[in-house]
């Protein structure tokens, strides 16, 4: 924000927040905002956020010496008293940083496509941001940051060149996607799938459906649901919903569909797409069956905007995967790493195991770590990956973490032979003994929750080669 009719006001964020000015210039304007006094840039407007770690008023002092232009606060705050820069003080910062970003998106009311679900969110998002790219100036939200603070902080970076935005919504409890529809006010809504995500914060999958669903009772009739036909759980929930629904899948009949699709050696996927605009093929440069729906969902989303297939294909044929997303290493002569370490569920774990399954060459080397966030299925659903991964031909595990007892025992159970299951004590000696055996034309998977950093794995192998 750097034109002034791009600024922040304190008018602005009195009339988002409810709040009061305790001190300060009621015409002043802010250059951004900020919830980090580490990074925050001179004219910005600090929001002290609290959390269960944390609490952002103290470091007002900071904030202010590093040049904010003023601060939002809920309590008692110690002002500077050598300072009069603008403090407004709110019941809650949070609410009030989400009030400010939906404000500041009635203000620009583009056409604005939210992407929700357990798995695929950031890829789908990604790849409509890619098609639609070519046509418009396209907003989004940079990596992941999908959760009630990052959402609201990349609304407010929308300025008056984007024609379209495309945002990315996560949980870890019932409410939020609420919350985050209020905020975003999406035109589409595209609902990937429903699996056992963050359990440890809605309890089962049924509270997963739940939560996710909230993104159907936000957005109300005024908008478009674009569904996955083929998960029965997204399927039912899209049964209530009262606004225009355009439905995408494989093996049931929808608006848009994936038919001849194919696995290369190197497992990428090709596939021929249709819907309403007609039909074309589509060499995605992505590993994985499954990401096939990513390119469906986001087909079906960049035709309402007015893409026709031939922007489609074009933006689905240069995609490249994001960073430790299904990400292809190639290191050694010829020692291939499908990099999944970014994050892991039940049902990710799922489609990285079938990828694997797919590509064909030397063995097949599963490097696993815990998934998080599953509260009491955490041992059971460890169990039942280990079996997958059996049933899945995988030649070699190696597992690392608290639930890997879990994994090995689910794989013992279904066949697999103890001799070619490795329990790991860490990133250095998983890395070592995979540089010990690896040989060229394995693939070798890596995938784990992100507190896991998986990806440390791959480094230390590179360094024992």
């Amino acid at each position: 924000m750097t034109s002034e009719e791009e600024q922040v006001s304190v008018g602005m964020v009195l009339e988002a927040t409810g709040g009061v000015l305790i001190q300060g210039d009621a015409q002043a304007s802010f250059f951004g905002v900020s919830i980090d006094s580490r990074s925050i840039r001179p004219g910005e407007l600090f929001f002290a956020l609290r959390g269960e770690n944390f609490d952002g008023h103290r470091f007002f002092t900071e904030a202010v010496r590093k040049g904010a232009g003023g601060g939002v606060m809920e309590g008692e705050v110690e002002l500077p008293s050598d300072n009069t820069i603008p403090f407004i003080k709110v019941t809650d910062t949070l609410r009030a940083l989400g009030d400010l970003a939906n404000l500041w998106r009635k203000r620009h009311p583009i056409p604005l496509v939210a992407v929700v679900g357990s798995n695929g969110k950031t890829t789908t998002k990604e790849m409509a941001a890619r098609i639609l790219e070519k046509k418009y100036k396209v907003m989004k939200n940079p990596g992941n940051l999908n959760n009630l603070i990052g959402l609201p902080l990349s609304l407010l970076k929308m300025n008056s060149e984007d024609r379209v935005a495309v945002l990315e919504m996560g949980m870890n409890r019932k409410g939020e996607i609420l919350r985050l529809t209020q905020i975003a006010e999406p035109d589409q809504g595209i609902l990937t799938n429903i699996g056992p995500v963050h359990l440890e914060g809605v309890g089962s999958v049924e509270g997963v459906m739940e939560a996710k669903g909230e993104l159907l009772e936000g957005m109300g009739v005024r908008g478009r649901l674009i569904f996955n036909a083929d998960d029965p759980r997204v399927v039912e929930l899209s049964k209530g919903f009262g606004g225009n629904k355009t439905s995408f899948g494989i093996k049931n009949p929808a608006d848009w569909m994936a038919t001849d699709i194919n696995t290369g050696n190197d497992g990428r996927v090709a596939f021929q797409l249709q819907g309403s605009s007609g039909k074309t093929p589509i060499s995605l440069q992505l590993l994985g069956r499954y990401q096939v729906y990513n390119a469906l969902a986001a087909a079906a989303a960049t035709s309402s905007l007015g893409v026709e297939m031939e922007g489609m294909k074009g933006g689905l044929d240069a995609f490249q995967p994001s960073p430790m997303r299904m990400e292809l290493i190639t290191i050694g002569e010829g020692i291939n790493i499908i990099n999944d370490a970014y994050n892991a569920n039940p049902k990710s774990m799922e489609s990285a195991l079938l990828t694997l399954e797919e590509v064909r060459g030397g063995r097949k080397i599963a490097v696993l770590g815990d998934m998080w966030e599953l509260g009491e299925y955490a041992e059971q659903a460890h169990r039942e990956l280990g079996r997958a991964v059996s049933e899945g031909g995988v030649d070699l595990l190696f597992i690392l973490g608290q639930f890997a007892i879990h994994v090995a025992h689910g794989a013992q159970e279904a066949g697999m032979d103890p001799q070619t299951i490795v329990i790991g004590q860490g990133h250095h000696d998983v890395g070592l003994r995979l540089a010990q055996t690896v040989k060229n034309g394995d693939w070798v998977l890596v995938k784990g929750s992100r507190i896991m950093k998986m990806e440390e794995i791959i480094k230390e192998m590179r360094n024992a080669l």
